[in-house]
């Protein structure tokens, strides 16, 4: 079975609804570190446009929850958002998959959005494309800060190339983390050191995200493979004129 991506949460506008990994990472590293050889990922997540991820000190903590313990108990938290499998055709997406990769079941994995497919050639690294709607267009230039902010803070991870960029016609970005993990996933505290790409594309009201999870070792030859992924990619949809000029 393949693990949960998690992602975590940017406050704000990326991720403010970020894009970003938010929540998990900005949160800590989720649980236990998975068994090697089942791919996961810790990735960035997108809040929603009025929420604001943010870590608070034990002690605010535990002041905030006795002076809301009354309201808590009588006001049951809202049922997460229902998450679904879409196609790339219902997400607006066409391209061809990884060359020598197998597709994993959607099923097994737990990601910030719908997922639409992923892939793994050893059931380590791994290609997950997925799609948040957060009902609003977003700079993917905001988005990439608070992403790369919340990978590092998060998660310890150290940026090694953020860029906005061209993708499929659509501005968009790129951003290369590397970090201590099993080599499925970066969680702060294993001891393969692993690399995660993020190229994400905002449209008017959904990002569109493809995550590469790998060990650092063969990131090299596994980045190949993202690459050759994003050059037949071809995405509809539409974007704000802000989103279009993003540098």
């Amino acid at each position: 079975m393949i693990p949960n991506i998690k992602a975590f949460a940017v406050a704000a506008s990326l991720m403010a609804p970020m894009l970003l990994p938010a929540g998990a990472a900005a949160q800590g590293p989720p649980g236990q570190n998975p068994p090697q050889g089942q791919p996961t990922t810790t990735a960035p997540t997108t809040p929603q446009p009025s929420q604001t991820q943010q870590v608070t000190p034990p002690q605010d903590a535990a002041k905030a929850q006795a002076q809301g313990q009354a309201q808590t108990q009588a006001t049951p938290p809202p049922a997460a958002p229902e998450k679904k499998i879409v196609t790339p055709e219902e997400a607006g997406l066409s391209f061809a998959p990884p060359q020598g990769w197998k597709q994993g079941d959607p099923k097994g994995f737990n990601v910030p959005g719908n997922i639409c497919c992923a892939w793994s050639p050893d059931n380590v690294a791994s290609v997950v494309v997925f799609v948040q709607t957060v009902g609003q267009p977003y700079s993917p230039r905001v988005l990439l800060e608070q992403s790369a902010q919340a990978l590092e803070k998060g998660l310890g991870a150290e940026v090694k190339t953020k860029d906005v960029i061209d993708v499929a016609g659509m501005r968009g970005f790129s951003l290369v983390v590397t970090g201590n993990g099993n080599g499925a996933a970066i969680d702060g505290k294993g001891t393969v050191r692993t690399t995660q790409h993020w190229i994400a594309i905002p449209r008017d009201k959904d990002i569109v995200i493809f995550l590469m999870n790998s060990p650092d070792a063969d990131y090299a030859k596994n980045d190949q493979v993202l690459q050759g992924v994003i050059n037949t990619l071809k995405v509809t949809g539409q974007q704000s004129p802000e989103q279009k000029a993003a540098k």
